[in-house]
């Protein structure tokens, strides 16, 4: 069974020891953003137990202190062999480590599975933090809908479009178009709309 076979139910990645895996002694051990916060929090970093303990600085990550060797080989490079239920901005051990807290209280308030579609929607390519994500999931946010249909009728309502319309005309509105051009100004993806800026 490979790495991408194995599917987690929370954030989690899947660390290796990159001399190991080069050296093919090492399929990875999977460690989950509360595993990851856990560490943190105690100031000692082991990869899921595959390192030996070492204090690590989150702040400040290129102290002496910050490698941690590896049980097998005293390897100090680790890598994501890959990772589930954690946006691609978080696609790196360092990124993983410093936003495991953040990524354990989404997962906890249903918000992880927004920021990862967002994500995916607008094809950070890790570009934008985990923060930026956030904050542009809370400004730009409109809703899940079952369609664009749906969407561009809700989306008028909400503004007053619907209602510089006479009720007796209200059939006649052509819905399809009104949504086609509702979504130049739009991001969807799952069924989750945001603006696009």
């Amino acid at each position: 069974m490979t790495t991408s076979q194995i599917k987690q139910d929370a954030p989690s990645a899947c660390i290796v020891c990159l001399n190991c895996l080069n050296n093919g002694r090492a399929l990875g051990v999977w460690i989950t953003a509360e595993q990851a916060a856990a560490e943190i929090d105690a100031e000692l970093i082991t990869y899921g137990g595959q390192a030996e303990p070492a204090h690590y600085d989150i702040a400040n990550p290129n102290t002496e202190n910050a490698f941690t060797r590896c049980r097998k080989c005293g390897g100090d490079e680790w890598e994501l062999a890959d990772y589930e239920h954690t946006p691609r901005t978080c696609g790196t051990v360092l990124s993983f480590y410093e936003n495991a807290e953040q990524l354990n209280n989404l997962y906890d308030d249903d918000d992880l599975d927004l920021i990862n579609d967002l994500a995916a929607c607008i094809d950070t390519g890790g570009l934008m933090t985990l923060d930026e994500l956030i904050t542009y999931h809370e400004n730009n946010y409109a809703g899940k809908h079952d369609n664009e249909r749906e969407f561009a009728q809700e989306y008028a309502e909400s503004v007053g479009d619907e209602n510089a319309v006479p009720e007796h005309m209200r059939p006649y509105i052509d819905w399809e178009h009104y949504a086609r051009e509702l979504m130049y100004d739009y991001w969807q993806s799952g069924g989750h709309y945001w603006r696009s800026v």
